[in-house]
């Protein structure tokens, strides 16, 4: 009886043993991240750096600004024209710079965003894009304009969550500023422009453009969803003045082009755009 017993105890001690080693082993199923010791795919390594390329879709919220007209129509200013808010998207070229040892904790970055939203200014706006004529009858016309920026940021993150597995942090939060290209496409008259410029001829929506001097402001935060793979949102702010926009201020453009009416003006262009995305993040050793 007492053989058995001692058989017992040493077949139990033999397999916690045997347990204990499997727990322990960095390959084991009881790894939560399989990725994070595998050399295959090899893992991020720290203090190297981190290139990523992402792609986002999101919302543009043009803030309300006054049009000062340029071409001696009148009134001169029209205040608070009311641009829509509708959809936008664009992509991030970037890479981090592991440095928080010398920064107090803090990683640099720098990428190339670029991106495009709607504009409109809906009909029809007094002044603007529309008017009440002689007879007192309302015409107007949509200005359709669409917005480009692409431009270099400069980021600082804080990585948060530091593990073996992600030694640049499994989620951070990061702000940024920028300077680039903002360009303004516009249709003035609407559909009624869609086949005519500002000469007749051509797409008015590439044709008659503007091109300006953005700066942009950002922030947001980015957490890895997979050892290679990043959810993020963020929110930017972009502010550029242009002095050659375009729109049918009286509604007098007619259909197809033939006649299209144009007034040039000045304003200060300022949007807000929420964005959310996806990142691929790639791993540079030496």
């Amino acid at each position: 009886m007492k053989t058995r017993i001692s058989s017992i105890v040493c077949l139990l001690c033999v397999l916690g043993a045997a347990d204990l080693t499997r727990a322990e082993d960095p390959y084991s199923q009881r790894v939560a991240d399989p990725y994070a010791l595998s050399p295959d795919p090899p893992t991020m390594s720290s203090g190297t750096i981190e290139p990523y390329l992402s792609f986002f879709a999101g919302i543009a919220v043009p803030r309300s600004a006054d049009a000062t007209f340029t071409d001696g129509t009148q009134p001169t200013i029209v205040k608070d024209v009311d641009y829509r808010k509708n959809f936008s998207l664009g992509g991030n070229l970037g890479i981090w710079f592991p440095t928080r040892n010398k920064l107090a904790g803090f990683d640099l970055g720098m990428e190339l965003t670029g991106f495009l939203w709607q504009a409109d200014a809906g009909c029809c706006q007094e002044n603007f894009n529309g008017k009440t004529d002689s007879s007192g009858n309302f015409q107007g016309t949509t200005t359709e304009i669409q917005g480009l920026y692409i431009g270099p940021n400069f980021l600082v993150r804080y990585p948060l969550a530091i593990s073996e597995a992600y030694p640049n942090g499994r989620w951070f939060p990061y702000v940024g500023i920028g300077v680039g290209m903002h360009q303004m496409s516009m249709r003035p008259g609407g559909t009624r422009g869609v086949n005519g410029d500002i000469t007749g001829n051509g797409n008015p929506i590439t044709d008659q453009r503007d091109t300006s001097v953005g700066f942009l402001g950002m922030g947001g935060v980015k957490a890895h969803l997979f050892k290679y793979v990043a959810a993020f949102a963020e929110a930017k702010y972009v502010h550029a003045h242009h002095d050659g926009l375009l729109t049918d201020r009286f509604g007098l453009s007619t259909p197809f082009g033939a006649n299209l009416t144009v007034n040039q003006y000045s304003s200060s262009i300022n949007t807000i755009l929420v964005h959310v995305g996806l990142s691929i993040h790639f791993d540079v050793n030496p």
